[in-house]
């Protein structure tokens, strides 16, 4: 398999072994009295390798947004590599291509040790979602192919990007990247299991009444492509014929494609049909493909037998002809007063992903209620998918490039929708982590006030419309103009996502409802080992134990509420596990301590000051003793 190398790849690549461990330091809880939540204020780096005693292997789901490295942001990440060039070189702020040309050197060495600790943590059924652009997207594959393994990369996923901005020398991106790949291939009594992706795109449904029969609406029966064009595909090409009056419909072939290809005009083929015109009948033709006459997926005879099934929505000359579901009325829930159906779109995910990235920033405005509180934030529906497809409704989800605290609300949305126990922890090492991350959060929790929208005229602009351009736009003008007698705030008509619109916005007036919830804020604290990797007795001792417990099994720590002396760890592999440490006081291993034990084990590791015992007797007991690093000259 070939390999990345960058300069400073040799000094980084074993790095995340020697990051220190650090405490998590608790500075408050919100809305409960503890919480499995977690915010982290402090370096990812570090604090990916405090969770790793309490969290290896657990993590079912992970989503992070790192620094694109596009030349125009200003990142920095000093990672205290233990290399005086590399420590400056990686010190220094990564900016602009034209300043620095090694900036990506400088992010793939910021990048590699915290995904080799990302990957320790991650379940063996889990999977870690990565959004990028193209700046780093194929440094970023080679990167984790390393890491996880070329096996196991799920797949890309494509995100639309609404708000591209106008590039007049290169292609114009208008899409980002979502690496994902899975933890292993896992093995459950004996059988190899793949940890795959599910699909439970589930989307509410707006539900139509006619003759108290109910349906939702799917797709149009209109063809795409070269496919599409009548010339393709004679055999699917005919003129539906609908009348507004009765909704009847009925497909007919009137013509030949030789003949069509003749007329200038399309209404000028359907002179012949006079009985159907004369009875309220309107012609209805596939929209054009390319300017070409366009075709249907349904043949005529099974658009005539199984016309039941089509609805014509739209006004003229807009007309749309789609396939329709009918469904039970037990089926139809109301949310706002309107019939909807929760449809699951089973099967496997698919790789494009069709999220406005507009939505991000509209969302976190409406929570803080100020305009660029955070520079593109993500989607909050595109990560509670991601997670959707992934991980239970019990699970712990992990961002550690946490930003505006997006992943965070999503997990909150999810056990809303479904009384789900998800859990989330954040990383941010920025400032804002309490004022924005933090604060994101209380507001989604408890609840808050948001202008409220309102969109007045919504035309989607196609082909057709465009005819009657000058028409549409004083239409449009007509609606703005009516509505500033009656609102405060009116945007003029604006193009957005292919539909002409004028929105209107009310000022915070109506209260949001919170989502419940809490979370714990941390900071990193003290390191648990100092200089010449002595204890650091500053720390709690319950964090030194946990510490001790995971340094031996390589397991997280699990409280033993077994029967045996304070000192008790726990049992692995048949050894039993005890810390014998007292902060103000020398502990020494003897037969006073011995006779506390009443584990049965065939090993017993035992750390301790002092042992009285010489090396044929604790070899007699199965016992390892362990002198616990610090300096008792002191005690």
């Amino acid at each position: 398999m070939p390999t990345l190398e960058w300069i400073g790849k040799d000094k980084v690549i074993n790095h995340h072994q020697n990051v220190p461990y650090r405490v998590l330091e608790e500075k408050y809880t919100y809305n409960a009295e503890q919480s499995d939540n977690m915010i982290i204020r402090g370096d990812n780096l570090e604090a990916l390798k405090a969770l790793l005693p309490l969290y290896e292997g657990k993590i079912k789901c992970i989503y992070i947004d790192p620094p694109y490295n596009t030349g125009n942001e200003n990142w920095v990440y000093n990672d205290n590599v233990n290399d005086p060039k590399i420590k400056k070189w990686l010190g220094e702020v990564v900016g602009k291509e034209g300043e620095d040309l090694s900036r990506h050197d400088k992010w793939l060495c910021m990048m590699y040790p915290r995904l080799k600790l990302l990957q320790r943590l991650l379940a063996n059924d889990g999977a870690i979602f990565i959004s990028i652009d193209d700046n780093e997207q194929a440094n970023l594959k080679l990167l984790c192919d390393e890491i996880f393994g070329v096996g196991n990369c799920i797949g890309p996923f494509i995100q639309n990007k609404m708000n591209s901005k106008n590039d007049t020398t290169n292609v114009q991106k208008n899409h980002e990247f979502i690496l994902c790949y899975r933890k292993s291939v896992s093995y459950i009594n004996g059988t190899k299991i793949k940890p795959t992706l599910k699909n439970i795109d589930e989307k509410e449904k707006k539900v139509y009444e006619e003759n108290g029969e109910y349906y939702y609406l799917n797709d149009s029966i209109t063809t795409r492509g070269d496919g599409g064009i009548l010339n393709a595909r004679t055999n699917l090409g005919y003129t539906v014929y609908y009348n507004p009056a009765t909704k009847d419909k009925i497909a007919v072939c009137d013509y030949d494609i030789d003949l069509a290809k003749t007329f200038n005009s399309i209404n000028e083929l359907y002179q012949d049909d006079r009985i159907l015109l004369e009875n309220g009948y309107i012609p209805i033709r596939a929209p054009l493909v390319r300017g070409k006459l366009g075709c249907w997926t349904w043949s005529l005879e099974k658009f005539n037998n199984e016309k039941r099934n089509i609805a014509i929505t739209g006004v003229a000359p807009n007309y749309a002809v789609k396939k329709r579901t009918f469904i039970s009325k037990d089926d139809v829930t109301f949310v706002d007063g309107n019939m909807k159906y929760l449809t699951s779109n089973q099967g496997n995910s698919r790789s494009i992903l069709d999220f406005s990235t507009n939505d991000g920033t509209t969302e976190l405005k409406s929570i803080m209620n100020e305009s660029n509180t955070f520079e593109n934030p993500k989607n909050v529906e595109m990560i509670q998918y991601l997670i959707s497809l992934l991980a239970d409704d019990d699970s712990i989800i992990l961002d550690s490039f946490a930003g505006s605290g997006t992943t965070a609300q999503a997990v909150l949305n999810l056990n809303k929708s479904d009384g789900g126990n998800r859990k989330f922890i954040l990383v941010e090492m920025m400032d804002y982590a309490e004022s924005i991350t933090a604060e994101r959060i209380k507001r989604v929790i408890s609840g808050y006030k948001a202008d409220k929208k309102y969109i007045l005229f919504d035309k989607n602009i196609t082909i057709t419309c465009l005819k009657n351009g000058t028409q549409l736009i004083e239409e449009a003008n007509e609606v703005y103009n009516n509505a500033l007698e009656k609102y405060s705030n009116v945007k003029k008509p604006k193009l957005s996502d292919g539909h002409l619109q004028v929105v209107a916005v009310q000022n915070a007036e109506d209260e949001i409802d919170g989502l419940g919830g809490n979370f714990t804020f941390y900071d990193l604290g003290e390191p648990l080992l100092i200089d010449n990797n002595q204890l650091n007795e500053k720390v709690d001792t319950q964090k030194i134990r946990e510490y001790v417990w995971f340094m031996e099994t390589k397991k997280p720590f699990c409280q033993n509420d077994k029967y045996d002396n304070e000192f008790f760890l726990g049992v692995n592999n048949d050894n039993a596990y005890y810390f014998y440490y007292e902060k103000e006081k020398i502990t020494t291993l003897n037969n006073k301590f011995l006779a506390t034990v009443k584990t049965k084990a065939d090993t017993y590791i035992i750390y301790a000051d002092k042992c009285t015992y010489s090396d044929e007797a604790l070899r007699k007991y199965n016992i390892t003793f362990k002198k616990i690093p610090r300096d008792i000259s002191k005690l």
